[in-house]
């Protein structure tokens, strides 16, 4: 069998495809690089790929940052003893020091290369060699570590795609140490950094480096955060309606009820009716933390989004017998040893969510049962829980602790927590229409 290992023939023409790695595909829009090279023959075309993926792969390496240039590694490594040689003199005898004479041995380098005609890596050499300003990677992972103790695995690795862009790009564009990074820098990048890509998209990536600049302005490695400021304006694509969320229709809630099947889609959108928990709080419960009060069960939610999400939610009577099902299903589940509530829940995700899969699944049925408008989705059963609180005029504190939200004024969100009030009262008074209220 032939060897066409990164070979790809189309209309008799041999091309290469080379695989972009995850955390490039966004820059590269695609998935795989695809090069032609101009010959039909395969012996041609095996002899000719190796050096074309080469390049493509080192292209890759310079924009996630990880393929330093030839002249920045030569400026680190008289940078090392730069910064290692001392003031002190090498023999009493001798007129330099031992950082003059490394400086010296970093001018005769540079003065060659500046003969030979290669000016700009004299200019890179030199300044990697002797500034004072840290390389771009010297404070990167140290940010990293830092800011991923209070971050999302998801958000975490987004951080970092992120900065590996902008160093690799940096390089590229004669950015090597910190303070290359002026605000006119960050202005190139803005501007010419991101061909074909959406104001919405380049923002994120902005915000992502004023985060990391923002840290180094508190260490004291900056001055002042050159991409304050930097971040596109955003419209609508011209007749493009903005998606505003709301809640479900009568028609809707009916539909997904009678719809969707009861472990766990049904069980799930039955439990966000009537307690407007999100899904992942939902997800995350397990068998103790349903717990029997005097006036009746309570879902105990120990972890969320927010600190107010941390709360107890009375279960409402209608769904009293589906909770009990849930506890009893769950205790007698094979293999459940960490007792959740849903079993069988695949997480995923780059935070492990067992919410992830759910959520996907949830909306490929929603939209078979033709509840496909985008302005919905599980959390507008938030929406609806919220609504119908209102409607049994439910007092706007006592809504705010049912569905964790935070009560921000002086007299009750700074000296209560609400812990006299009759939630059980509250949540009971909930009701869907008659129509909805017969297919539970």
């Amino acid at each position: 069998m032939a060897d066409t290992k990164y070979l790809l023939q189309r209309h008799q023409t041999w091309y290469v495809k080379v695989k972009v790695p995850k955390e490039l595909q966004e820059t590269y829009r695609n998935t795989h690089v695809v090069k032609s090279l101009k010959t039909q023959s395969l012996t041609t075309a095996q002899h000719l790929r190796h050096g074309v993926v080469q390049a493509i792969k080192e292209e890759f390496q310079v924009k996630l940052g990880t393929l330093i240039p030839a002249p920045v590694i030569e400026g680190l490594k008289f940078r090392q003893e730069f910064l290692k040689a001392t003031h002190s003199m090498k023999d009493p005898e001798e007129a330099e020091t031992h950082r003059e004479e490394v400086h010296s041995d970093i001018l005769d380098k540079v003065i060659d290369l500046e003969r030979s005609g290669r000016p700009e890596e004299a200019a890179i050499i030199y300044r990697v060699a002797t500034t004072d300003s840290p390389l771009l990677t010297d404070t990167l992972e140290t940010w990293l570590g830092e800011a991923e103790k209070n971050l999302t695995k998801q958000t975490a690795y987004q951080y970092r795609s992120d900065a590996n862009r902008f160093v690799g790009w940096a390089k590229g564009a004669g950015g090597t140490v910190i303070a290359d990074v002026t605000k006119r820098f960050a202005g190139r990048y803005v501007s010419d950094g991101f061909p074909d890509q959406s104001p919405k998209t380049i923002n994120r990536h902005i915000s992502s480096l004023s985060m990391w600049w923002r840290w180094m302005e508190k260490k004291g490695f900056v001055e002042v955060n050159p991409w304050g400021g930097q971040s596109l304006p955003t419209k609508r694509k011209k007749g493009a309606a903005q998606v505003t969320r709301r809640q479900y229709t009568t028609e809707e809630i009916t539909k997904l009820l009678m719809g969707l099947e009861a472990r766990p889609l049904g069980y799930l959108f039955r439990l966000g009716l009537f307690s407007g928990a999100r899904l992942d709080e939902l997800c995350s419960l397990q068998v103790p933390d349903v717990v029997e009060r005097e006036d009746g069960l309570w879902l105990s939610i120990k972890e969320g989004k927010t600190e107010n999400s941390i709360r107890t939610i009375p279960v409402h009577s209608s769904i009293r017998p589906l909770v009990e099902r849930l506890v009893i299903e769950a205790k007698a589940a094979k293999g459940n040893t960490e007792g959740w509530l849903f079993t069988k829940l695949t997480p995923g995700g780059p935070d492990s969510k067992r919410s992830w899969n759910v959520s996907k699944k949830f909306t490929r049925e929603r939209r078979k049962l033709e509840v496909d408008d985008p302005a919905t989705v599980f959390h507008s059963t938030r929406k609806n829980l919220i609504e119908a609180l209102e409607a049994a005029e439910v007092p706007l504190h006592t809504a705010k602790l049912l569905v964790g939200h935070e009560r921000d004024d002086m007299t009750y969100g700074r000296y209560s927590r609400g812990e006299m009030v009759n939630l059980r009262a509250a949540i009971e008074k909930v009701r869907y229409p008659e129509e909805v209220m017969r297919v539970l």
